[in-house]
């Protein structure tokens, strides 16, 4: 528009931007067009709720538009003059009386054909900017769609996997419990077996020995007392030897509510990805730590290496380490010894993260860690040590769970770091200065002894 925004903004619809055609005033206090509220489902300034169908039009108002519309669209609403000047400071096209004399009075005033002119040029460079605006957010939402895509795609796939692995799981372990029920059935069955034998002998003992005092009873006086004798001595001797009762206390495989507890537990660590292979990187280790030829075992020593603290790589600072291995998606598990070691920090660090000086190790920087202190307090404050630490890292969850992995049947989650690694990130060991022997222990990266064939 040509004219001064005052009575034109005030006489315009908040929705269409144009002057009000047929304007109602909703519950609210705010005026639109009647088509324009119609269209909303409730007042678009305010999202107050509004029943359009009982709203009168606003004479008034409707009034006031068409007396402003007879004023001519190039000229000052205020003075009537032509809207012939433009005001750089309030961004205003308006006439020469408002320019001298009204509000843009010691303005920086320039003439309408100036600025119209200035503006046309800047036209195509606010053009460009839109379609790159849009261009970027159209990549957005492409984004967006691929994300949601691969969330539906990964969601069912890692339910089918992990529902694939437990299934497994449990078959294997229904075919173990299968076979140890049967192994103590028929030891079991052979057991009574041999005890019902022994007890039947016996039995029969004891009636053999009944009809031996039937017919003593039957002899005379001499004959029975001779023969009692040795009768009451025999039968003495076979109550003498009888067997024990009959064994009532084997105990068959049953479902019990620990044993259930216990398949979850062994199930927990079988959904859990298989031990990385990892191995210390030497080209990034403090000078004041050796790492064995298997690149298993770090630990700290008194006699620096004969290696450069230039290496860009290095830690020259801090007693630490990272693996050869790096990490940027997918699911990774992997297991540290520290035994009775009482100062350590493990974790990630970041590829972009400084190993130069001493090490602010927040995640914000790059580091996500747990670590000991004084052999019993964890940084994750808590109140017990572990000889093994189990490290869980899923780059589609966002997390990297820290876990008590002394019992791997029964991974105990000590802390977790929630948030999205975006980078390329490294295993991370903090060995920590070995305190003239007292902090000696090595740290060993965890690999299981090969099952027996």
């Amino acid at each position: 528009t040509h004219t001064a925004p005052g009575m034109h903004q005030d006489l315009s619809c908040p929705s269409c931007l144009k002057l009000f055609k047929a304007p109602v005033t909703a519950e609210c206090g705010h005026t639109f067009c009647l088509e324009c509220l119609s269209q909303a489902k409730a007042c678009p300034t305010c999202q107050a709720p509004t029943k359009v169908e009982q709203l009168r039009i606003n004479q008034q108002m409707e009034h006031l538009v068409q007396c402003f519309r007879q004023v001519p669209h190039d000229h000052c609403e205020e003075h009537m003059d032509p809207l012939s000047v433009y005001c750089e400071q309030d961004q205003q096209v308006i006439c020469g009386v408002c320019a001298s004399l009204g509000k843009h009075k010691g303005h920086n005033i320039i003439t309408a054909a100036e600025a119209h002119q200035k503006m046309k040029k800047q036209l195509p460079q606010q053009q460009i900017q839109l379609q790159e605006a849009q261009v970027r957010k159209e990549k957005t939402i492409a984004l967006l769609n691929r994300q949601i895509t691969e969330v539906e795609v990964r969601q069912q796939g890692q339910v089918s996997e992990q529902l694939g692995v437990m299934r497994a799981y449990l078959a294997t372990l229904e075919a173990k419990l299968g076979q140890e029920a049967e192994r103590v059935q028929q030891q079991a069955t052979a057991v009574l077996r041999d005890e019902h034998k022994t007890m039947g002998h016996y039995l029969e003992q004891l009636k053999q020995m009944e009809a031996v005092l039937g017919e003593v009873q039957e002899e005379s006086q001499t004959e029975f007392l001779r023969k009692y004798c040795l009768v009451a001595s025999r039968l003495q001797k076979i109550l003498g030897e009888s067997p024990p009762v009959a064994r009532m206390d084997i105990q068959l495989p049953i479902i019990t509510d620990d044993f259930k507890f216990q398949v979850w537990r062994k199930m927990f660590r079988a959904l859990m990805p298989a031990l990385e292979n990892l191995t210390f990187d030497p080209d990034t280790a403090h000078p004041n730590l050796v790492i064995s030829e298997d690149g298993k075992r770090v630990e700290c020593v008194e006699q620096k290496q004969p290696v450069s603290s230039d290496d860009p790589g290095r830690f020259d600072k801090s007693n630490c380490v990272v693996s050869r291995q790096s990490f940027s998606s997918g699911e990774h598990y992997w297991e540290v010894t520290v035994g009775d070691k009482p100062r350590w920090a493990l974790g990630l660090i970041s590829a972009e993260a400084g190993r130069k000086g001493r090490l602010q190790a927040l995640p914000s920087n790059g580091f996500w860690l747990v670590g000991c202190k004084e052999g019993k307090n964890y940084e994750a404050h808590v109140e017990h040590k572990e000889p093994r630490i189990g490290l869980y890292l899923s780059f589609e969850d966002g997390m990297l769970g820290f876990y008590d992995a002394s019992d791997e049947d029964n991974l105990v989650q000590l802390f977790a770091f929630h948030t999205r690694f975006t980078t390329t990130v490294y295993p991370f060991f903090d060995v920590c200065w070995h305190d003239k022997g007292k902090n000696s222990q090595p740290l060993v990266v965890y690999e299981p002894e090969p099952e027996a064939s």
